[in-house]
Parts: structure tokens; sequence; C-alpha cells
């Protein structure tokens, strides 16, 4: 039903721009007070902070108030584990692969993964943007840290905030992480143990067979497949009984996403951030947006709705 209305929607739109229902040569619907279907979309789409948002040490409590600052829906954020078992918020298992942004008392981070430190370690351990020199160092979070930091904010709409929660575990990566069972439960005594109600969130990850093992563990919290290639989200999301599926933009369209609509699933575009991309997930009719710059999401959906 919902895939229908935005379909004769924008029937319903097209048909005014070429019935020369705009009098006026050059002025867009915008301007006359009409909403065109790209503001229309743009207006009912979820926004979620990638990391939090740019400008900020990635997955920091900091990161994540400015983006909630900013406007967002959601907050998107990874996870990690310590050697003894506390749940922390960081992208990376080894923080220092690629770049040199971590540092503890003003050096450098050995190469070292989250897994084989203690909590006491890992709580010394300060991260910049790009470097670990820079002024503005923040620390990893714990987990619950977070959850009860933003336990009763509410987004820009008025709306509970809520989060979209990426689990970083790989069979080839094992090493730097517990056991699957035991990391799942692991996650769900620190949610349990919020008091957040679980339609504010969900957990995604790559790996579709963890996904499987954590709803096997806890039905009532719902999963959510990333992948990479737009065109897998469908078989996704259907082989893991979904109704959500959140893919890379790049081959996002108009039809994947109506398709999509057509079998109730649901889509949140990770990681459009230039203006250009993200004009082209809006006009797709995507349900929301995982990015590092939702000031630009909010700057294209002004611009499209003539606010």
């Amino acid at each position: 039903m919902r895939s229908t209305s935005i379909f004769l929607l924008t029937a319903f739109f097209i048909s005014i721009a070429y019935s020369g229902a705009l009098s006026a040569k050059g002025r867009g619907l915008a301007s006359v007070g009409l909403s065109t279907p790209a503001c229309l979309f743009a207006k009912k789409m979820e926004v979620h902070g990638h990391r939090g948002m740019n400008g900020f040490p990635d997955n920091t409590l900091q990161s994540f108030k400015a983006a909630v600052t900013a406007g967002v829906d959601a907050i998107e954020l990874d996870l990690q584990v310590t050697k003894d078992k506390v749940v922390v918020v960081g992208h990376d298992a080894i923080p220092n692969v690629g770049t040199e942004r971590c540092g503890v008392d003003g050096k450098s981070l050995k190469k070292v993964a989250l897994f084989d430190l203690n909590y006491s370690d890992v709580s010394r351990i300060r991260c910049g943007i790009k470097e670990y020199t820079e002024d503005n160092l923040q620390p990893f979070p714990k987990f619950s840290e977070v959850l009860e930091a933003f336990k009763h904010v509410k987004a820009s709409s008025g709306k509970p905030l809520r989060l979209n929660i990426e689990v970083k575990y790989f069979k080839d990566q094992a090493q730097y992480y517990p056991p699957e069972a035991e990391y799942i439960e692991l996650i769900l005594r620190v949610l349990r143990e919020s008091g957040w109600n679980q339609d504010r969130y969900f957990v995604q990850s790559f790996n579709h067979d963890f996904l499987r093992s954590f709803e096997a563990k806890a039905s009532d919290i719902e999963i959510v497949p990333l992948v990479g290639d737009a065109r897998n989200a469908e078989k996704a999301a259907l082989d893991l009984g979904a109704k959500m599926a959140n893919p890379g933009f790049w081959q996002v369209t108009p039809e994947l996403i109506f398709n999509l609509h057509k079998k109730d699933i649901k889509a949140i575009v990770w990681t459009p951030n230039l203006e250009s991309e993200i004009h082209h997930v809006i006009e797709s009719g995507a349900d929301g947006i995982i990015t590092d710059f939702p000031e630009r999401f909010y700057k294209v959906r002004e611009e499209l709705c003539g606010i």
C-alpha cells in the first residue's frame, strides 16, 4: 500500500508538470507552494548520523551529540569488545589500522586489538579524526554509556532518538571477538539492562549468519542485513525474514526501491556524502539515509522543498 501511494503521488506531480499547471515560466513546484516528488521523499526519510557525524572523532559521545544537534533521527554506531568482555563503541577491532589516529598519553597506540586489552587500558586511549596528535581527542565510550546518555533524548522530529547498531563479526576475524554465542549474550545484556524500548533500535550486520543467530536468541529485536550491492538487498531480507535491508547507494534506483516496497521491505541507504549522491538517494524513494554529513542532507531537502 505504501509503495502504491508513493507511485501515485509521483505520477500525479509529473502529470501536473507536463500539463502546464505552472503558468509562470521557469518557476518550480516548490515556488508556488506545491511539493515535488523528491521533496516528499526527502521529508519522509529517516536520517542516520554515520558514526555520529563528520568533523568529530568517529563513534564518540561528542560525535553522537553533534549529530543529534544537527537534527538526525538516529545514530549509527559500531560495536567492539574488550578482553574483560566490556562492549565498547568503535569501528575497528584494531584502532590504528590504516592511520595512526589513536594514542595513549600522547604517543601513538601500538597496533593492538581492543579484544587484547582490558577496559582499564582501553579507557586511556584517545582518538582524533585523522591523527592522535590533534587537539580534540576523544575516548572509546562503553555501549552502556551511549545508551544511558541518549535514553531520554528526542530527535528534532519530536520522536525518541533511535539507534542503528552495527555488529562487526566475521569468521576470518574471530580472534578479535568472543565466540558468537557469548558475543550475542554480551550485547543483549547491555540492551536489556538499558531500559530502551526495542522499537528504538535495530541490529545490522554484513554477517547475515550472525544476524540469524542473534534473532534466534532475541526474536523481539529487529535485525537488518547490510549489503554492498543494492541488487542483493531483496534476497538478503527475504532469506532472513527481515523487514529492512540497508544497501550501499551505488546501485540504488527508484525501480529497485519500488520493488523492495512491494515486498514490504524498507531500505536505509549508506553512505552518500556528496550532495549529488544525496540527491540520488532521495530520488530513489528510499526510506532513509546513513550519512557523515546530515547537514548536507537537510540543505538538499530545503532546496527541494523551497524552504
